[in-house]
């Protein structure tokens, strides 16, 4: 490789990024810079140079075109009048070297458009311009690309000598170049399709946009000339000529000498530039078939969203909520002053529901949320062991007085030590507190499982409510623990 390819992109455009070259792209005030460039290489004449004097006054024509646009202090922003702000602006283009001033005489003063200027004017037009219209030579290209590839001896070194390869290399490599960026053209324009889809207004927009004007654009050009001309296995074809000249050291040799020649290079950097050269090729053939790949899933991308956005303004944003809407302000200006009794006998207002409430004033607007009280997250401060002892006296209290199947378990053994035992609260009397509360636990967790040490206990009341349900006053009572219980009878069961 030589000295010249071992320099890197970055390494190159130093002098253009340490200098501020591209300082004005990236401010606010770009596009007044760049419409100046554009009016100055305009003006210049066959050398590339503006007289002083008319150069600010096409800056100043520029800045009236942008009245709107907010200048920097150092771009003129502090000046009100116009012939200031303009040659303050036209330092800045002298600063960021887009102009370079030259002095003739003392009454010729002239600035020149740099050549950089002209070359980053020139990018920057295709970037902005779509050119839709150059796709319509896409087939032509790639069917000259690909019959020159295809024909006999088309990289023979037996055939072609040293300038005649590197002029046909060049060439081929050139129209590939070209074939790629149209290939990229026509993704950016299915791109800028989804846009103006994701903002059409309407479902007719939607549909005239999916089903007339995305497949009448000028990308449908590309498209076709793949699928229907049969260019992608010409395309194969065309890569496997150029993956063998590849590792033809002969073809690459005879292609070296043109490049040795042309460029003054010596033997193993024109040698290393063939094979760069030939893998550029190879490589931009083999992008085209992907690049189509990646464009079949975009136009699938596309009809997706069509479809989904027809449906949500069908569907969900249809026109029925307009159509209602017009319908009851129509029906309020025609019945005003009527209410909903007068209207039974009116065409078209008869109600289907049985009773109407219409919400007016501070009714009908939504209520505000009610927000709830904030909560104090902060860790409290530890109990002191006073504190502690209170607590694990209140837990010992309340466990001596808690409901729970154990101890309703312990009742029924004791009382009821045989499987299918009955007693009645005739016949059983409680007399302290612990039984009673016991009692109620057997009442609480009736046929609920409960074990002890040894079995399952199981167990079932039979209340007196039954019988007597439709006479409460014929229900027998019992005392426990003097207080009045309705009878029943517990049955132990396991």
């Amino acid at each position: 490789m030589s000295d010249r390819d071992s320099v890197s992109l970055g390494t190159k455009l130093a002098p253009f990024l340490g200098g501020g070259f591209f300082r004005p792209l990236s401010r606010p005030t770009a596009a007044v810079y760049v419409d100046c460039a554009e009016r100055l290489i305009e003006a210049a004449d066959d050398g590339g140079q503006v007289p002083h004097a008319e150069a600010r006054v096409l800056i100043r024509e520029v800045l009236v075109r942008h009245p709107d646009v907010q200048l920097d202090e150092d771009e003129g922003g502090k000046f009100r009048d116009l012939n200031q702000r303009a040659a303050q602006f036209f330092n800045k283009l002298i600063e960021a070297r887009w102009l370079q001033p030259r002095r003739v005489s003392l009454d010729e003063h002239y600035v020149l458009i740099t050549p950089a200027l002209r070359r980053l004017l020139h990018l920057l037009a295709e970037l902005a311009e779509n050119r839709p219209a150059e796709l319509k030579d896409f087939s032509a290209t790639l069917r000259s690309l690909c019959g020159d590839l295809v024909r006999e001896g088309a990289l023979d070194p037996n055939r072609l000598g040293p300038e005649e390869m590197r002029q046909s290399v060049k060439d081929l490599v050139a129209r590939a170049e070209r074939a790629d960026d149209q290939m990229h053209a026509v993704e950016t324009l299915i791109l800028q399709e989804e846009t103006a889809q994701r903002a059409s207004g309407s479902a007719q927009e939607t549909l005239q946009r999916f089903l007339v004007d995305f497949h009448a654009g000028e990308h449908m050009l590309c498209y076709d000339a793949l699928q229907e001309t049969g260019l992608l296995p010409r395309l194969v074809q065309a890569r496997s000529i150029v993956q063998e000249a590849l590792y033809e050291p002969f073809t690459k040799q005879r292609l070296a000498e043109g490049l040795a020649k042309h460029l003054d290079l010596d033997a193993t950097a024109a040698y290393a530039e063939a094979e760069r050269m030939l893998s550029r090729l190879e490589r931009q053939l083999a992008t085209i078939p992907i690049k189509q790949r990646l464009i079949d899933g975009r136009m699938a991308d596309f009809s997706k969203l069509s479809a989904a956005r027809y449906r949500y303004q069908t569907e969900m944003r249809g026109r029925q909520q307009e159509q209602v809407k017009a319908y009851l302000d129509a029906a309020g200006r025609e019945h005003a002053g009527q209410s909903f009794a007068d209207l039974a006998n009116e065409p078209g207002m008869t109600l289907l529901s049985p009773t109407a409430e219409i919400f007016y004033g501070l009714d009908s607007l939504s209520r505000p949320r009610k927000q709830r009280a904030q909560v104090d997250l902060s860790l409290a401060a530890p109990p002191d062991s006073a504190d502690n002892e209170t607590a694990m006296d209140e837990i010992r209290r309340r466990n001596l007085t808690i409901l729970t199947p154990q101890r309703a378990a312990r009742f029924v053994e004791k009382h009821l030590p045989k499987k299918g035992a009955r007693i009645s609260t005739e016949e059983l009397h409680v007399s302290i507190e612990d039984d009673f509360l016991d009692l109620l636990a057997v009442l609480a967790f009736d046929r609920g499982p409960a074990g002890s040490a040894q079995r399952n206990v199981r167990w079932r009341v039979h209340a007196a409510r039954a019988d007597f349900g439709t006479e409460p006053d014929r229900i027998p009572r019992d005392a426990e623990m003097d207080r009045l219980m309705e009878r029943f009878t517990l049955e132990r069961i396991s």
